[in-house]
């Protein structure tokens, strides 16, 4: 793991696995770059060539065998992106070959313009220097590879490649100062492109996580630090939505899982934005059930009502839901609601490397035992006491006390007329 030391500490963990698929599929992008660039470089290079000098078997060896170790390097470069497993000295090998390859047209230039080959009415300092800009084109391309440690290698790599090749040009001293430290600015600009185009790619990556369990103006309201989701928990007074498919065993039982499959994805799409609208958050999805919470992690005027209008909606698109089932050759499904209100604990829980936003306490579980009610009193939707002294509706009406398992004291459940 050391290897992941050039990733910024701020990444997330939980996304490291997307970085470094992302990390293989810039190495190709880059290679691609690679290849063009060389090619057009080796090309124009031979037809300066043989216009200036006409044909010339060595200029003509020289050439072709360059460009074939290109592509070879070029073709290696392909495959091991492309094949299993991360490879991170893959970035460090192929930055390294760049600027050797260009080391090796300076020194190619120097000695086809010693057997006057060509290039005869152009300096070879000037030639160099033309070079020198190829580099820098290839150390600001290091900003698609993600990390510092490899923009300060490119750099570095780059600096002493320029030296090099304005050493054995005998450049003037003034003007090998000034491109190395044109070099160096180069690789604060890949480091600033580089850092940008990683936190972007993170922000979006955070932002698509959030999407699928908060309302989207509470997600902006996380962008902005309106709103902290910080490890660790603190007591909220929070409304807890249990929903159940009925039956859902036999369900699995008589149809293929490919049929239940498309059943469940198309269900907790349709019942996820009718939370979301109620400034719901999915908790999360348990089996066929879903358990969604409201008033964490941003606070809300009425949890309790906000629960409530969602349920009854969520009922209702799923009327809507089961025609489209019908229409389609499909089983119709039947769920089952429960709602609690009470204090829960509210934080990121789990382990550094899994972590996972959830409440915990005896609502939740007073929620799920209403939910398994729903059943046997016959009612798609029922509401404990709490909740509806909460939520300050006056059309709801009582249904029965129940004993709820692993409590000692029964408890008054509700329900919404039609």
């Amino acid at each position: 793991m050391k290897w992941l030391k050039d990733i910024d500490s701020s990444f997330d963990t939980l996304l490291t696995d997307c970085y470094q698929r992302r990390e293989m599929d810039m190495e190709r992008h880059v290679n691609k770059l690679r290849f063009f660039g060389l090619m057009a470089l080796f090309v124009t290079e031979l037809a300066i060539g043989l216009y200036s000098i006409g044909w010339d078997t060595t200029l003509v060896v020289v050439d072709l065998a360059t460009i074939a170790v290109v592509i070879c390097w070029c073709t290696l470069v392909l495959h091991w992106s492309r094949s299993e497993g991360y490879k991170p000295w893959l970035k460090y090998v192929s930055i390294l070959f760049d600027y050797t390859i260009i080391l090796v047209v300076s020194v190619e230039i120097e000695s086809l313009d010693v057997f006057k080959h060509f290039l005869q009415d152009l300096h070879q300092t000037e030639f160099e220097l033309m070079l020198v800009s190829v580099l820098l084109l290839f150390n600001i391309m290091s900003a698609f590879r993600q990390g510092k440690l490899i923009i300060y290698y490119s750099t570095l790599c780059c600096v002493v490649t320029g030296t090099l090749v304005l050493e054995h040009s005998h450049t003037a001293r003034a003007i090998e100062i000034h491109e190395q430290v044109i070099i160096i600015c180069s690789g604060f600009l890949a480091w600033s492109l580089s850092s940008y185009i990683t936190g972007t790619y993170t922000k979006l990556r955070h932002r698509e996580r959030l999407l699928r369990y908060l309302p989207e103006q509470l997600v902006k309201a996380v962008e902005r630090g309106e709103v902290d989701i910080e490890p660790g928990g603190e007591r909220r007074d929070v409304t807890v939505l249990m929903a159940d498919i009925r039956g859902f065993t036999r369900l699995c039982e008589q149809h293929e899982p490919e049929v239940i499959t498309q059943l469940l994805n198309r269900y907790f799409s349709r019942m996820s934005s009718v939370i979301f609208i109620h400034q719901g958050m999915i908790d999360k999805f348990i089996g066929d059930a879903i358990m969604a919470v409201f008033g964490t992690p941003q606070k809300e005027e009425n949890n309790a009502k906000n629960a409530i209008e969602a349920a009854r909606q969520m009922l209702q698109a799923l009327e809507a839901l089961n025609q489209e089932f019908v229409a389609e050759g499909l089983p119709s499904i039947a769920i089952g609601i429960g709602i609690h209100s009470g204090d829960a604990i509210a934080g990121n829980v789990g382990s550094s490397s899994c972590m996972d936003y959830t409440v915990i306490g005896d609502t939740v579980n007073v929620a799920a035992r209403i939910e398994s009610k729903t059943k046997e009193l016959n009612y798609p939707l029922l509401i404990s006491e709490q909740s509806v002294h909460q939520s300050r509706l006056t059309q709801l009406k009582r249904v029965a006390m129940v004993e709820l398992t692993g409590r000692s004291q029964p408890i008054e459940v509700y329900h919404y007329p039609d």
